[in-house]
């Protein structure tokens, strides 16, 4: 059996974010709307209407935070064939709730009445964990694996922070104006996910081996949003899943090929409103009156349900190393907004969370070198790589997400109904279906495979290495 202690000490975690006096102006309308004749003299009365005026706020936060985790795990041989893992571990945290040396009795936001206490440190993460292996059979060729187990995230949230500038030194004592009015649930719940895995391995043959791998992942009280017109409220009440299918195989096709081929079919669903993630982000919620609408449970972003991967290296005559990897993806999920509330209609039906989707993503890369070794040290290998190799255009779900934005407006941004096909929206086109909304707004696909940061075409590169 064996034990083991974690402390992480952090004494000075903080940070500032904007704290300028500004003015937001949100207009109703496209601005091409206010170009269209008789339309001008809008403009004036909707900017003032639109202005929300903020004032200089200290937009610094300081934090000194501990974080404990004690565990314990043992390994029992029960058969010859079977062996099982158990463990245990807990974890909490020390001044996870306060900033400046205060914690939230003082955010004068409280006086909203929103929350009836403050938050605290988490006392009762205690995760169990447990796993087998059993092989089959005289020839050990089989193998089955499983695997159960809770894990607990404590990492504070980028939404916590109006809450922590809320106390600081410089908002406590009227220095500046208090910022835009954030609170933290009493009852806040360290989020955590169920984990379980199931697979089973077989060897084919002393070259060939295939394997199948089922994973079911329910995360709980993850951070979530409520907006209310007093302040925010950041709260620990949602919640995700995530099941998934693999299948693999690999082996020798012959002495100078081997081969990887994986597929994978799974499902990611969760709750928000115009974001949906698994466990990375604080999802907002719609309405905080009605924070489990139906329409805001639907697909998260990680929701690939088809994704395959083919990865091959060949030795080819002359000491030539060929090496190829080939990956293809479903479309990925995405939330049509709008600016007149949060997430779009059309034709008088509201859009649900990740309704649309993407393009497929596809792509395939290759490396060719040629090692030459001397002075049984040294090696050197010149090689070449080849990215996007058939040069294919994947904007991946990098598409218009704010229907305020499309290339072709629409006539109300409140209710579309149609395209706008004039300067004065006198010509129109229905729209009949939502995929008459999509319209890529950029590429994905870095040499890495899907990313966020924009794409390339096909892209050649050499190189040069050195080995000593």
């Amino acid at each position: 059996m064996r034990f083991g202690v974690n402390f992480i000490h952090e004494p000075v975690l903080s940070g500032a974010l904007t704290s300028n006096a500004e003015t937001l102006v949100t207009f109703p309308q496209n601005p091409v709307f206010y170009l269209q004749p008789g339309n001008l003299a809008r403009f004036s009365a909707d900017y003032l209407a639109g202005s929300v005026f903020a004032p200089k706020t200290d937009g610094s936060f300081s934090q000194n935070v501990q974080r404990l985790g004690v565990y314990a795990e043992d390994s029992w041989r029960a058969t010859s064939n079977l062996t099982v893992n158990i463990g245990l571990r807990y974890d909490t945290t020390f001044g996870l709730f306060i900033a400046s040396g205060r914690d939230q009795s003082f955010n004068p936001a409280l006086g909203t009445g929103l929350v009836n206490d403050i938050p605290h440190d988490y006392r009762k993460a205690i995760a169990p964990r447990l796993g087998i292996a059993r092989t089959f059979g005289n020839s050990q060729k089989t193998v089955l694996r499983a695997g159960v187990g809770l894990y607990y995230d404590d990492l504070a949230q980028n939404g916590w922070v109006t809450a922590f500038q809320a106390v600081n030194n410089s908002t406590v004592s009227g220095t500046f104006t208090a910022p835009s009015a954030g609170l933290i649930d009493p009852n806040c719940h360290t989020p955590y996910a169920l984990h379980a895995t199931a697979g089973v391995q077989h060897a084919l043959s002393a070259n060939w081996m295939i394997s199948g791998d089922y994973t079911h992942e329910t995360g709980m009280h993850a951070y979530r949003s409520y907006t209310f017109e007093q302040a925010n409220v950041f709260r620990s009440d949602n919640r995700s899943s995530y099941d998934a299918l693999s299948l693999a195989v690999q082996g020798n096709v012959s002495r100078r090929a081997h081969v990887t081929a994986h597929y994978t079919l799974a499902r990611a669903n969760t709750w928000g409103c115009v974001l949906g993630e698994l466990f990375d982000y604080v999802n907002g919620v719609c309405d905080p009156q009605n924070a489990f609408a139906p329409g805001d449970y639907g697909p998260s972003g990680e929701d690939i349900r088809h994704r395959f991967v083919l990865v091959g290296t060949f030795q080819l005559p002359g000491g030539v190393q060929l090496a190829t990897l080939a990956q293809a993806e479903s479309a990925r999920p995405y939330t049509l907004t709008t600016p007149a509330g949060d997430r779009a209609v059309v034709n008088g039906v509201k859009t649900t969370l990740d309704e649309l989707r993407g393009t497929p993503y596809v792509q395939a890369d290759l490396r060719v070198s040629r090692p030459f070794t001397f002075h049984d040290r040294w090696s050197v290998t010149p090689f070449a790589e080849f990215f996007n190799l058939f040069n294919r255009d994947n904007p991946g779900a990098n598409y218009v997400t704010d229907i305020s934005a499309l290339p072709t407006p629409v006539n109300n941004l409140a209710n579309a109904t149609a395209f706008c096909l004039n300067a004065d929206c006198t010509v129109m086109k229905p729209i009949t279906s939502l995929s008459q909304l999509r319209a890529p707004a950029g590429a994905l696909g870095d040499f890495f495979g899907p990313g966020t940061s924009v794409g390339i075409p096909f892209a050649a590169q050499l190189g040069l290495r050195l080995t000593f």
